[in-house]
């Protein structure tokens, strides 16, 4: 996607031209079509055009409404009749042609931050308010686009690519503490507001920032509606609905020319490309598309490129499986990424993203199908039974056991609440013995301030699981994974099973039968799929790739004895290198966690780092 970068001066002083035209080189990799800067009473941009082929597309940035209105970020528009139509009810000439930024502009001049509620798509931007001195920032609700920020002494600066807000002024190299903290014990952060560096923020999927006045405010501006569940005559109507939703979900996201395909052996992108290849069909536009399939082999026997094969050939797909002869974790590359990974197959990721780049510069996923449809059936029943809907007990429940033949999974955490019962709780987690003692007790001081929602997320009555796990931020890590910031390719993933059409549908449908298993899936693609597509049960990867390396090719880490200085602040360096192997000699994942850290270090010392 486009990169961007802003900033915004409340101290007075002037932006300097030839800052911007720093920030500008760095944001160059993730633009090759284009860019320009901008700067006018403390506000300064800095912007890199990608083209995707995109019909809505703006090529130029800031896009400006009057001499008020200041927009800058990534922003593709979906359901664009419908907010077009509604304007024109508001006396707004608003086309078809207007590009989604002028779009958003539009209606923000008729609804102000209210506009944010009726946006459908994907978006990262920043609205400046000339009259008023204000800023609002946004980030759609699945988080498909990275929004990061800085706020120091009066300077208020945002972009989509991380590293390039370490030139922000007065911004210091110290880390983040408890990012750190949670890095080295569990592989990731969990508080979607931190980045790795202290000076520089995250903002969350769903939420909007507002500075005004030298102040701050960060505050949800979308949470999915807990409605009633639906209640169709045909059982044929859901599934009637559901490829309706997923035909425009698809239809918005596809480019005007030629777009790449994330194509795995089940049900999920199978059923996106499948959608995909009818649209394109009748648009007479079916060689644009092309299928990828990242396949494990030679590391174990990968079923994925087999079944993803099936699907490609019954579609007619132009297919490409995506493999290399030796497969080994490279520890270099974890000094690459903008933030610690965990993940020491990034230079192979990095090159199966550039090839699918070569393509097209828009890749569809089946990211988002798993959430709603995995789901639960405990909590439906309990619902029904509290209100004495027992026709509709004995209709769901009793039809699935007669077409079936099994009981719906009920997934009501009952062994767990039987450990509990029984005084059988899981050990409480303690810290690891090679964690600086300082820098334990400094971490666990700053998970006071560990983000919380307010008011908090509250519970979904059908799917509570999938509507904690939607909101919670996981899908906007996997995008962030995705971004051009952090693979360095010019290629732009798109989401559709995440559209919010799509999800506010599958949060209504009674979890039996639809829910169970994917069988609102399955049965709405019959003919579309191969049908060992469909009779295919939800498996997970066969292997874990970096286990598969340690048993059975021997593959061992190779930590420096002398680590980076900063290590130390947070590593007992000596006493983790003799926990890396346990006297029974097993793999353990968490082991590597410190490496992981101490290779990120050696990249930033050295410079290092997705541009």
């Amino acid at each position: 996607m486009s990169g961007f970068f802003g900033i915004v001066r409340t101290d007075g002083v002037a932006v300097e031209q030839r800052f911007l035209d720093q920030v500008a080189q760095r944001l160059q990799f993730r633009g090759p079509d284009g860019g320009q800067t901008w700067a006018k009473d403390g506000f300064g941009t800095c912007f890199s055009y990608l083209e995707t082929g995109t019909r809505h597309q703006s090529s130029s940035q800031p896009v400006r409404l009057g001499d008020r209105h200041t927009l800058l970020g990534e922003v593709r528009l979906d359901a664009r009749k419908q907010l077009v139509s509604e304007l024109l009810e508001n006396q707004q000439h608003a086309t078809e042609e207007v590009s989604d930024h002028e779009l958003l502009l539009l209606a923000w001049s008729v609804w102000g931050e209210g506009t944010l509620a009726k946006l459908l798509g994907d978006f990262s931007f920043a609205l400046w308010d000339a009259s008023q001195r204000l800023l609002v920032c946004a980030r759609d609700f699945a988080g498909a686009r990275p929004f990061f920020y800085t706020w120091r002494d009066g300077v208020f600066c945002f972009s989509n690519t991380l590293n390039v807000l370490r030139l922000a002024p007065g911004i210091s190299d110290a880390l983040d503490g408890f990012f750190v903290s949670d890095f080295l014990l569990t592989g990731f952060c969990s508080d979607p507001t931190r980045t790795v560096w202290r000076d520089v923020r995250r903002l969350p999927a769903g939420h909007r920032l507002v500075l005004s006045g030298g102040e701050l405010h960060v505050k949800r501006f979308l949470t999915l509606p807990v409605e009633e569940p639906l209640r169709l005559n045909r059982a044929g109507e859901y599934l009637e609905n559901y490829r309706e939703l997923l035909r425009q979900a698809v239809g918005d996201r596809l480019p005007e020319g030629k777009v790449s395909l994330y194509l795995s052996g089940g049900l999920d992108s199978g059923s996106v490309c499948a959608s995909a290849a009818g649209i394109a069909k009748k648009n007479g536009n079916s060689p644009a598309l092309k299928a990828f399939t990242i396949s494990w082999r030679p590391l174990f026997d990968d079923p994925e490129p087999r079944f993803a094969q099936l699907t490609a050939r019954q579609l007619g797909l132009a297919h490409e499986i995506l493999e290399e002869n030796s497969i080994l974790p490279d520890e270099s590359q974890a000094a690459s990424a903008p933030e610690p990974t965990a993940e020491l197959f990034l230079d192979r990721e990095h090159r199966f993203y550039q090839t699918i780049s070569t393509h097209a510069p828009v890749v569809l996923s089946g990211d988002g199908g798993d959430d709603v449809l995995s789901g639960q059936s405990w909590p439906y029943l309990k619902y029904l039974y509290e209100r004495g809907e027992w026709g509709d007990i004995v209709r769901n429940f009793g039809g699935y056991l007669g077409t079936h033949g099994r009981l719906a999974p009920l997934r009501g955490g009952f062994r767990n609440k039987a450990r509990r019962w029984f005084g059988a709780e899981d050990n409480p987690q303690t810290s690891p013995d090679w964690l600086n003692d300082g820098f334990a007790e400094r971490s666990r001081g700053e998970s006071d301030d560990r983000f919380q929602e307010h008011p908090p997320i509250e519970k979904h009555p059908l799917h509570p699981e999938a509507y904690r796990a939607l909101h919670s931020g996981y899908w906007a890590s996997v995008h962030e994974n995705e971004d051009a910031g952090y693979t360095g390719a010019p290629l732009e993933t798109r989401a559709p099973l995440l559209d919010l059409r799509i999800l506010r549908f599958l949060l209504r449908l009674p979890p039996v039968p639809w829910c169970v298993n994917k069988e609102l899936s399955r049965q709405a693609m019959k003919g579309a799929l191969p049908k060992d597509i469909l009779e295919r049960p939800k498996a997970p990867l066969m292997e874990d790739p970096l286990e598969a390396c340690w048993q059975g090719f021997g593959w061992r880490p190779h930590p420096e004895k002398n680590p980076p200085k900063r290590v130390h602040e947070f590593v007992k360096w000596e006493r983790w290198l003799a926990t890396l192997e346990n006297p029974k000699g097993y793999f353990r994942y968490e082991s590597l966690y410190p490496l992981s850290f101490s290779l990120w270090l050696k990249g930033i010392e050295k410079g290092g780092g997705i541009q």
